[in-house]
């Protein structure tokens, strides 16, 4: 590709050289040689027009983005072709024919990955170059030049792709609220989650780091903003409570129990606190194995669920210790409330100290 360029370039110099000594004349009988001495005239006004046509689509393939290079150049095969015809160029001539043959095939993957690779070098040496001002564009065009160059000429060994991967084309604002965001992150995951006031503190500035980052990086899928409203009010997680379970999805956490017996019989009351739902049932001291759980209720938000005993899919339940110190078992299923509406109980867990 280097020779094909020398050989156009001296082409369209000796053109131009052609074209202003003709200011002064008329366009008749002025020609050039070229450097096997062929001697190339220039006398209409058609080969004129194709030969700076032809100039025009060179200097375009010289200056395409990587992304364009075949574009550019089969528009150089083009003009070549009309201003051989329009100068009346005879195409078996050593010097027209070995720039003919280099722009004939503009899919031919060795002249395209030269040309991949001298782009992709010329846009590393700009983006090395790079100032405050132009380093974001510059660092695009540079990972843009190479995907081009990967696409073009393959990646055996991974370096290409090694070397997109490393790139991190974010501006300085962005590049700041990002290394903010990884700090408060590092706090927060060393964090003590039993001292309340460091963990609220160390998520609230997580909270606020990554609501900056947006602001300066955008987000693109929405990632950041999943992990914001995760965090919510950054109130300490509970320990797990003696009753736990997941309700159609919504994790639910009954941070204490009471379990007074009457007669032979445990009447379990678990309680969340901050709302006041429940969940009771009653078991038989010692009594282990499935489903022997009595007059089960969860009441949520004042409505009271009730277990699911028929159909498909049935509320069932495994107590694995009951020894009068502890009851220890798991339960799963469908509840349904006066209505008839059915929620969905799974990973139910008992973990009781009487």
């Amino acid at each position: 590709m280097k020779k094909i360029s020398y050989y156009l370039s001296f082409l369209l110099l000796c053109l131009a050289t052609t074209f202003i000594s003709c200011d002064d004349e008329q366009l008749e009988g002025e020609f050039f040689t070229t450097p096997d001495g062929q001697v190339i005239t220039t006398n209409t006004e058609e080969c004129l027009a194709a030969s700076l046509a032809l100039q025009e689509a060179y200097e375009l393939f010289l200056n395409a983005p990587p992304e364009q290079i075949i574009t550019a150049c089969a528009a150089v095969s083009d003009a070549l072709d009309a201003y051989i015809l329009a100068c009346d160029t005879d195409i078996n001539d050593p010097a027209i024919s070995v720039i003919v043959s280099g722009f004939s095939d503009c899919n031919d993957s060795s002249n395209n990955c030269d040309t991949a690779t001298t782009a992709a070098i010329a846009a590393q040496t700009a983006f090395a170059n790079a100032s405050p001002e132009n380093e974001v564009q510059l660092c695009n065009a540079y990972r843009t030049a190479l995907e081009t160059q990967l696409a073009v000429c393959g990646d055996a060994d991974g370096s290409i792709q090694a070397t997109i991967n490393g790139l991190s084309c974010v501006d300085a604002a962005c590049a700041d609220a990002i290394t903010a965001s990884e700090e408060a992150l590092a706090i927060f995951d060393m964090v003590d989650v039993t001292d309340a006031d460091a963990y609220t503190e160390a998520c609230g500035n997580y909270s606020f780091a990554l609501q900056e980052q947006i602001v300066a990086c955008g987000d693109e899928n929405g990632s950041l903003q999943a992990i914001i409203d995760e965090l919510g009010d950054c109130s300490p997680p509970e320990d797990d409570g003696p009753v736990r379970m997941t309700i159609d999805g919504d994790f639910k956490n009954f941070n204490v129990a009471e379990a007074p017996i009457n007669g032979s019989t445990f009447e379990v009351t678990a309680t969340d606190v901050d709302v006041n739902d429940t969940f009771q049932f009653n078991v038989v001291l010692q009594q282990t194995g499935e489903n022997i759980l009595q007059s089960v209720v969860l009441t949520i938000d004042g409505v009271s669920y009730t277990p699911v005993l028929n159909g498909e899919t049935q509320f069932s339940s495994n107590i694995t210790e009951n020894d009068g110190m502890v009851i220890i078992g798991t339960f799963t299923g469908p509840m349904m409330n006066a209505d008839g509406e059915i929620i969905t109980i799974t990973n139910g867990i008992i973990d009781i100290e009487v």
